[in-house]
Order: C-alpha cells, then sequence, then structure tokens
C-alpha cells in the first residue's frame, strides 16, 4: 500500500493495515506512524488548517503487517488556534500519541522571516539511490528515494553523528500532499547510527516538528534536502534536530528526535 492509499482509507475508516513494506526494524516505520496519524486529524477537520507543530510519543512497536486503529479528536478549537489529539492502537493498547497545533495566520509586529538557507551540495542527480543502508535492507526504501550529499553514513563507525541528504518519493501515485512530508521527515536513519560501527537495534522515543512553511507546488517526484546533527549521544540515547528544505531552497521544516540504542 503506497502512502496516498494508506491516507485515503483513512477518510472513512478507523482501521488499517498498512503492510510488511512499511516495516523498520520491529515496528512500523514511525515517519509514516506520524503521517498516518497526521493525515486522520486532517480528515475530521471542518476545514482545511495551518499546521504549526507536532508531538509524537511512540510508546510500542506497531506491527506493520496486522491492522491498527487510528482515532483523532479535536481538544479545543478558538479562533485562530486548534488543538489536536491522535492515539493509534493495536490489540487493544495505545502505541502511539500525537498532539497536533494548528493556527491561522494573523498580522504581527513579531516578523523574523530570514531562516537557514539551504546547502550547497552536488546535485541528486549526480548522487546513489540508497539500496540500503549499510548492509541493512529497509523495504520502504521501495516508496522512498535517499541520496547522501554530506557526512558519514549510518553505522560506519563516524566520530560525528551529523549528515546530510536528499529525499524524494518513489513508486507511489498521487498527489504530494503533507503527511508525505511527515513521512519523509523520518525517512533516515537516526543520526547517530552513524557513530556505531554494526548494525544495532534503534527507534524513536519521543518527536517534535515545527512547521515554517507549506509545501506549496511540490510533487511526488520533488527532492528535498534535509540536513541533520546530534546534540548529544550518550547512556543509550541520543537527541539530534534536522531540517528540511523544498526544491526552492526554501526551509520548511525543523525536526527535533530522541533516540533509544540498544547497543
Amino acid at each position: 500500500m503506497d502512502l496516498n492509499q494508506a491516507f485515503s482509507a483513512l477518510k472513512h475508516n478507523n482501521q488499517i493495515t498498512v503492510g510488511a513494506a512499511w516495516f523498520q526494524g520491529r515496528s512500523l516505520f514511525g515517519g509514516v506512524t506520524a503521517a498516518l496519524m497526521l493525515a486522520k486529524l486532517q480528515h475530521i477537520l471542518e476545514q482545511p488548517r495551518r499546521l504549526r507543530s507536532l508531538s509524537v510519543s511512540f510508546v510500542a512497536p506497531i506491527d506493520a503487517a496486522a491492522p491498527i486503529t487510528v482515532e483523532a479528536q479535536v481538544l479545543r478549537q478558538g479562533k485562530s488556534v486548534l488543538q489536536g489529539e491522535v492515539h493509534i492502537r493495536q490489540n487493544g493498547a495505545v502505541a502511539a500519541v500525537m498532539l497536533a497545533s494548528f493556527g491561522e495566520a494573523r498580522e504581527s509586529q513579531a516578523l523574523q522571516a530570514h531562516s537557514t538557507p539551504a546547502p550547497q551540495w552536488q546535485k541528486p542527480e549526480n548522487l546513489c539511490s540508497k539500496k540500503d543502508l549499510n548492509g541493512l535492507q529497509l523495504p520502504f526504501l521501495h516508496y522512498l528515494d535517499l541520496r547522501w550529499a554530506e557526512g558519514a553514513e549510518a553505522f560506519s563507525g563516524a566520530d560525528k553523528a551529523t549528515f546530510g541528504a536528499y529525499i524524494r518519493c518513489q513508486n507511489q501515485n498521487g498527489d504530494f500532499t503533507l503527511p508525505h512530508l511527515i513521512a519523509m521527515a523520518d525517512g533516515f536513519p537516526p543520526a547517530p547510527s552513524v557513530l556505531l560501527d554494526k548494525i544495532v537495534p534503534m527507534s524513536s522515543l519521543t518527536w517534535t516538528l515545527e512547521l515554517l512553511h507549506e509545501p506549496v507546488n511540490i510533487s511526488l517526484a520533488d527532492f528535498w534536502q534535509y540536513q541533520v546533527h546530534t546534540d548529544y549521544a550518550a547512556e543509550g540515547y541520543g537527541h539530534c534536530e534536522a531540517r528540511m528544505w523544498d526544491k526552492n531552497g526554501q526551509l520548511c521544516l525543523i525536526s527535533r528526535q530522541t533516540v533509544t540504542v540498544f547497543g
């Protein structure tokens, strides 16, 4: 099932099975987990809303080959801000929770429009598309095209947990939507993985995203730039920050993630 099929299926149903192609280790790929929750929340809104931020807690592993139930509700709606909550349940237990904040544009004297410029890299057409991550086979790479542009790759035993790469959707149909961007924002291995010299299980614990600009005139074939650095990694956890720029070099998304490292 590609992403647009999954998002559409949630419009009139709470239950869905996305399929084993979206496994990442022992659980449903975290980016898709968040994307499904956002898509479900968007479906229950009376009108489209401007997403400002969301926060996800990954409570338990999700079996991608088994049914999940996605339930969304609006917590409060004010004049310009709307707060929503989404739960994913599997086998009767909560597996993931999202809180999302939407805010309509309004006039303000607080204005700082300049943001971090996009990195200057080789064109993605000159870089190799990843088929695996240093021996780690990930079926969802059939749907996501990853191309490293700078820094170390996963499980390479590097000294610095920082890298930059391009990403886009592939082998998918339909229009590009905001949930696609959310899925791609977690399409890369956690940054601390580059510090390891062998494949070790890792998973996201919490994930917070801030949306500076919504995607405009973006297709599934367009590349995005992704750059991540690790602030601190120790005691089996890593704390990372990432940014994403669209095809026009506009900074659209800032991500912070706490990662668990089982080795």
